[in-house]
């Protein structure tokens, strides 16, 4: 089928969720952002926030934060926790450490302070608002990619 300008977002779209889908990676903000937003993370990736203790937070970038949090809780001595995350690029993840310079500790580790929950959640909002003026295909769109059943992700993108 040759691409029209009203294909061309279902064809877009249909290429990242059937990569996504066959990627296994449906849970890797531990279930902390929307089936959406997790899917949008496939494309970009996620600034992620990770407890370090009571008075310290890690602000780094990753395509899979609960991984991420895995892999890193061996350098640590009490228990990581996954606060929050939103999708973004490494710049997103450079603009944060540099907003929040006067709180650096060392490396990626911040005074935990309610002004960087705000800016996770004041983020988090514009990249939802965002990623709702995107195409998401429905079972109305062609089907372009006969693999992928645009009911179901219907479904589970309404969720």
């Amino acid at each position: 089928m040759i691409e029209t300008a009203t294909t061309a977002p279902c064809a877009h779209f249909q290429k990242v969720a059937w990569e996504w889908l066959q990627s296994g990676e449906i849970t890797r903000t531990a279930h902390l952002l929307s089936p959406l937003e997790e899917l949008a993370g496939f494309n970009y990736g996620f600034i992620y926030l990770i407890a370090v203790d009571s008075q310290c937070v890690k602000i780094g970038f990753s395509e899979h934060p609960a991984r991420r949090l895995r892999e890193l809780q061996p350098q640590y001595r009490g228990r990581l926790r996954l606060r929050a995350c939103f999708v973004g690029d490494r710049s997103a993840e450079r603009f944060a450490h540099r907003r929040f310079a006067a709180l650096h500790v060392k490396n990626e580790v911040f005074l935990a302070h309610p002004i960087i929950d705000g800016y996770y959640q004041t983020s988090r909002e514009r990249m939802r608002e965002t990623l709702r003026q995107l195409h998401v295909c429905s079972h109305a769109c062609p089907q372009l990619n006969a693999r992928l059943d645009l009911r179901m992700l219907g479904t589970w993108l309404s969720r």
